[in-house]
């Protein structure tokens, strides 16, 4: 994973392929946001670090590629039905860890200690402190189902909650992907943030990458660091 966040999202298969899985699974997907917030330590932007760049780079390009399929029409059988994004590929990472180990030592990224790496990771404090900072803005935004609610509006799903329920209408499409596209551009200004002379990114603009990465992969993280006791 610390080597994905180092540049593999830069090349163009890995883009391509991505685009195909729709990102990560939900695990990765998470786990990507938690390893560059935590471990990047250096950046441009007010907080100077520690900040989603990468995933926001990522979630905007997807957002567009989703908003794109949920405007075409299911079928010329059914055109009054709205097609769905579908993964077509699985995911990159699960994909990588699933082959052989490689004999011999083991070393990270630019022979990184991996070990250490993980145990500051999983500390998850910048990752929890952005989440808690934000969550005024994005909780109400956040898919019902995933907050165990039921009868919920297809515009308020996550994309597996929206997949579970079957086909919607066409205005129902139009409708998710106006709001994929307005999410997109909350997030091109965060990434503009993010940059030596980006000006400084506004509360929604913050939450951006969560409620992204929520509409992908779930809101099942940013729940449970926002939860009163995580951990107990």
């Amino acid at each position: 994973m610390w080597s994905f966040v180092h540049g593999d999202i830069m090349d163009g298969g890995t883009r391509q392929y991505l685009r195909a899985s729709l990102g990560l699974c939900p695990r990765h997907a998470w786990g990507h946001a938690v390893v560059e917030i935590e471990l990047w330590q250096a950046g441009a932007g007010a907080r100077g670090g520690h900040q989603p760049f990468d995933i926001s780079v990522l979630n905007e390009d997807l957002l567009e590629y989703a908003a794109g399929e949920l405007r075409k029409p299911l079928s010329w059988l059914h055109p009054g039905m709205a097609h769905q994004p579908a993964a077509s590929r699985s995911c990159r990472i699960c994909g990588e860890l699933a082959g052989p180990l490689p004999e011999g030592l083991r070393m990270g990224y630019a022979n990184s200690n991996s070990n250490a790496l993980a145990l500051e990771a999983n500390e998850l404090a910048f990752t929890t402190a952005w989440c808690r900072e934000t969550s005024s803005t994005w909780f109400s935004r956040a898919c019902p189902r995933c907050l165990g609610n039921d009868g919920a509006d297809p515009l308020a799903l996550c994309r597996r909650h929206l997949a579970a329920g079957g086909p919607v209408s066409r205005a129902t499409g139009h409708a998710i992907a106006d709001r994929l596209l307005e999410l997109r551009q909350r997030l091109l200004r965060l990434l503009d943030s993010m940059t030596d002379h980006g000006k400084p990114a506004t509360a929604a603009e913050n939450a951006a990458w969560v409620e992204a990465l929520g509409w992908f992969a779930g809101w099942a993280l940013p729940l449970y660091l926002t939860s009163s006791n995580p951990g107990s």
